[in-house]
Parts: structure tokens; sequence; C-alpha cells
């Protein structure tokens, strides 16, 4: 559930502990230099599209104690086409972290992320600080909240 978050720079949740713990250690970072991704705009089936994405920059998944993943990208970078030609790139260089329970994943999102919902259809940048919750089956649960900013990129490329 958690690893589509990765690909796309996307997303998470700290989970505070009862006491202060230190980050295990996590290795150098993962280049994403030419990775490509693809995500469904809206529901397949229903007047949907894909949207392509040419990944430029790198990721690094760091796993706190208390299970929670961040995952910075400085310097990530996003080019996404649309089936229609329509191309937008974007500065991704933000950090999520996402927490996982065993009813729920909580994400928090800060700075400027790429954000793919498979489930519900969607690719969102978000910029400053923004949180949602998803179900176990990776279902929305707690829609986008928080003060920062969301763009539908479906809605962009469109």
């Amino acid at each position: 559930m958690k690893r589509w978050l990765v690909p796309t720079a996307v997303l998470a949740s700290i989970f505070a502990a009862a006491a202060p713990a230190a980050a295990a250690p996590s290795g150098p970072p993962i280049s994403l230099e030419g990775v490509e991704i693809t995500r469904q705009c809206g529901v397949q089936g229903s007047g949907g599209f894909l949207v392509t994405g040419v990944l430029s920059g790198s990721f690094k998944d760091i796993t706190l104690p208390s299970g929670t993943i961040l995952s910075p990208s400085p310097a990530l970078k996003v080019t996404l086409t649309a089936e229609n030609g329509n191309t937008v790139s974007y500065v991704i260089t933000g950090v999520t972290r996402v927490t996982t329970f065993t009813d729920r994943t909580e994400v928090v999102a800060t700075g400027r992320n790429l954000i793919s919902r498979p489930n519900i259809g969607g690719l969102y940048i978000t910029s400053g600080n923004v949180s949602f919750t998803n179900n176990p089956d990776g279902s929305e649960q707690i829609p986008f909240s928080g003060p920062g900013r969301v763009i539908d990129v479906c809605d962009v490329l469109s």
C-alpha cells in the first residue's frame, strides 16, 4: 500500500513516539533519473486517461523506529504527459511522511510533492502542508486538508 507513494515523491504523517528515537540507517539516496511512471486520471472506463511521467533526481526513504517513513526528495523534477499530448513539468522537492496503522494510512506532505491517489483516480501537486488519510484498501478516508495548496494535475492536463 505505501510503496505507491514513493515513486511519485509523495506522502506521509509523523507518528509521535513516547520517547525520542534516532532514524534507522537508510543508505544513500536512490536515483530516479529517467524513471517512467504511469498513472490514471479519473476512474478507468468512465472517461479517464493515462498520464506518463518521467522523473529526474533522487529520493531517500528513512524509516523511523515508530514505523513512519520519511521520503525527502531534494532536486526532484517530473515531466507529465497526458494521452492528448498536453505536458507539464514540476519541481517536487518536498518531504512526505507516511504512517500506517491497522485501520488507516496517514500521509502528510510538506513542501512541493506529486501525490498519486490511485483508488480515487487522481494525480495532484501539493505545496505547503497538506495531509490526507486512506483506508487499508487505499480508498479515501479523510480528503486533503491543511493550509497548503492542492492542484489537480488531471484538470491541468485535460
